[in-house]
């Protein structure tokens, strides 16, 4: 790759700093004149481009002045360029459910005028929008379409954009020779046009070598990107560009240069509005921080969280989805009525043939025959098309419900974040405590076997009496804070993301602490719950080799549903009920087995069936996802080669069985 770096060094051309400022500038003095509304309206949206990246507010102001006048004129062609570049300035400020809106509208408008340069660019920007969504499928569907057209149109300008954007979404998907192939081609035509801005493709270049692991390459590419970028005003590219330095520092465990270029990276996100970017920097400096100072740590998770907060919107989220399901059904609806209008102009075509033919001979009888076809036809028609709606609205209820479940599933995410954070704050207070009552029982040791010695035998009495209380005491805070760091850290492990090794692991150990866990965890959210818990723990169960955090999900999942089972039983019951559980463990026929039975409501039959579908729950909305045990079960089998069994009857209880290699 000597040679390519060789010509990236010599064929930077060296551009004015203000070109961007010059351009916006000449621009505005240009709208000052009086010109034709269609001459302004194609100004504005020039210089909403312009500004987009450093001033989106003011970008977003110019532009939509460009809309009105546009629409005022009924000027079609500008209407479509003006609606992309909106779509494209909500894209740069995390609002892809407008975005994806605005984008739509742009194609509707250029499709009915046959305007194939504002579809190609259009089709560029909704690849880079869903580059963003993480849906590669989509992205690269858009961006082909948009390098045919740009093919058609011959315009080079927009070929070497749309070839740039490929590359982003092939490095995106770690798929690194295709990455670098349109990366490549994309640079080499930047030269080809002697464009002075390339600095998304040097910063794609840097991206390939970063992930091939070679660093001092990478960071070659990246420095000529920020520097190129001096000379225009692209803070996405900049922010981007030192996001991907921090991040290669950061993997050269080069702790200084990472702090510095996430902090530049958030800075110029944060002075531009790019929310992506915020949560990307923000993050990062979290991380480093987290160990080192809790304090600062903390500061930049705010950051996050607030900027995650704006991007993850619930009703975005749902609008994004409405806007792709309503498009989805659009193109469908139009495909149809194009099948409807073909089967009738054959239809035509047919009737009159017969017709000729009726007129020569039998003409009534085989009108009549046609007649009932045609309304057996029609009849099967009604009865297919009325089956087809049924199954959309079902599928739409569905799609509903697993929104829903995957709002929840992410809030509970954010809770075991939090969760983690407030572990590792009270785990330092734990270890002082501890600490401290092993280090004052020594010292009453020492004074014990010192000074006290030397007291007249009614004093040393006294003294006795005194250390002895001290250290019941010491002992007691030295047992309860040990407790309380088991419990700690059990919080840790549930909220710690799995490494997928397996290790030795003591199963009755693991087994009894993920029972306390869920038995606290659960009594703290229902304060008058109360059971008996049974524990049989099987002498020869001893170690086996497990993903002790996975196993232990499964446990604390299985706990967790018997008390909510236990827990809607006492409610509803009248009779005088108490909730039990019994957890044994046993070594037989080659496997440990681990079983977990409650007195709950138990499951019915007509649901027992589905307990393991993934997004399937019994509970009301807002109380489960339904991942649960389709998780558990996938642990268990696919992740352990064992069996997740289940045994229940109606209102009696419930018991499961699991099964793991020993």
């Amino acid at each position: 790759m000597k040679p390519l770096f060789l010509l990236i060094g010599l064929s930077i051309v060296s551009v004015p700093a203000l070109a961007q400022i010059n351009l916006a500038d000449s621009l505005q003095n240009l709208l000052a004149r009086p010109i034709p509304d269609t001459s302004k309206v194609l100004a504005l949206d020039r210089l909403s481009r312009a500004w987009m990246y450093a001033k989106p507010f003011e970008a977003m102001q110019c532009a939509r002045k460009g809309l009105q006048m546009a629409q005022r004129i009924g000027y079609a062609r500008g209407e479509a360029r003006i609606q992309n570049r909106i779509g494209t300035i909500f894209r740069l400020t995390g609002n892809f459910d407008q975005a994806l809106q605005a984008h739509l509208t742009s194609i509707n408008i250029a499709e009915a005028n046959q305007d194939k340069d504002a579809l190609a660019r259009t089709y560029n920007n909704l690849g880079n929008l869903y580059i963003e969504q993480n849906n590669w499928t989509q992205a690269i569907h858009y961006l082909q379409k948009a390098l045919r057209l740009a093919d058609e149109l011959n315009d080079s300008d927009l070929k070497q954009i749309v070839l740039t954007n490929l590359g982003y979404d092939y490095i995106s998907q770690s798929r690194l020779d295709s990455a670098l192939k349109y990366t490549t081609i994309a640079y080499q035509e930047a030269v080809k046009l002697k464009t002075s801005d390339r600095q998304a493709e040097l910063m794609n270049l840097g991206n390939v070598y970063g992930q091939l692991g070679k660093y001092k390459e990478a960071l070659r590419y990246f420095r000529l990107s920020v520097e190129n970028g001096k000379t225009s005003e692209n803070a996405r590219v900049l922010s981007q560009t030192y996001y991907e330095m921090a991040d290669v520092f950061n993997k050269m465990g080069q702790k200084d240069s990472t702090i510095f270029y996430a902090n530049q990276s958030l800075t110029v996100a944060q002075r531009s509005a790019l929310q992506l970017n915020i949560v990307k920097a923000s993050s990062l400096l979290t991380d480093i921080y987290e160990s080192a100072d809790p304090r600062q740590a903390v500061a930049y998770l705010k950051i996050a969280t607030a900027a995650k907060d704006i991007l993850v919107n619930t009703e975005k989220i749902k609008n994004f989805q409405n806007i792709e399901f309503n498009e989805k059904m659009r193109h469908e609806d139009e495909q149809r009525l194009e099948e409807k209008y073909r089967t009738r102009i054959t239809i035509y075509l047919l009737v009159g043939a017969i017709g000729a033919f009726i007129v020569i001979a039998f003409i009534l009888y085989r009108n009549n025959r046609i007649k009932q076809k045609a309304n057996v036809i029609l009849k099967k028609q009604r009865d297919e098309i009325s089956v087809q709606r049924q199954k959309a609205e079902l599928a739409l209820t569905e799609l509903k419900a697993t929104q829903n479940q995957l709002i929840q599933r992410e809030k509970l995410a954010s809770l075991g974040e939090l969760t983690a954070g407030i572990a590792h704050e009270i785990q330092n207070p734990l270890n002082f405590v501890t600490n401290f009552s092993e280090v004052s029982t020594e010292l009453i040791d020492e004074l014990d076997q010192g000074p006290f010695q030397q007291l007249n035998e009614a004093d040393k009495q006294y003294a006795d009496e005194i250390i002895g209380d001290l250290r019941v005491n010491l002992e007691k805070i030295n047992y309860h804070g040990k407790r309380a760091d088991a419990i700690v850290r059990g919080m840790l492990e549930h909220s710690r993301t799995s490494t997928g090794e397996k290790a030795p692991t003591q199963l009755n150990k693991l087994t009894e602490e993920h029972l306390n866990l869920a038995f606290q965890g659960y009594r703290s959210k229902v304060k008058d719950f109360t059971c008996q818990l049974e524990r049989d723990f099987g002498d020869t169960v001893g170690v086996i080799t497990i993903v002790a955090q996975d196993v232990g999900r499964v446990l604390l999942n299985l706990f967790s549903n018997a008390f909510y089972a236990m827990n809607q039983k006492r409610t509803l019951s009248t009779a005088e009920y108490q909730p039990v559980l019994w957890v044994s463990t046993r070594r037989q026929n080659g496997y440990v087995e681990i079983r977990v039975k409650d007195n709950g409501a138990g499951i019915p039959e007509g649901i027992k069936a589905k307990i393991f579908h993934p997004f399937f729950t019994s509970k009301p909305t807002g109380e489960g996802t339904g991942l649960g045990l389709s998780l558990s079960f996938d642990i268990i089998t696919k992740g352990h080669g064992g069996e997740l069994i289940v045994q229940s009857r109606e209102g009696e209880g419930t018991e499961f069985i699991i099964r793991l290699p020993g």
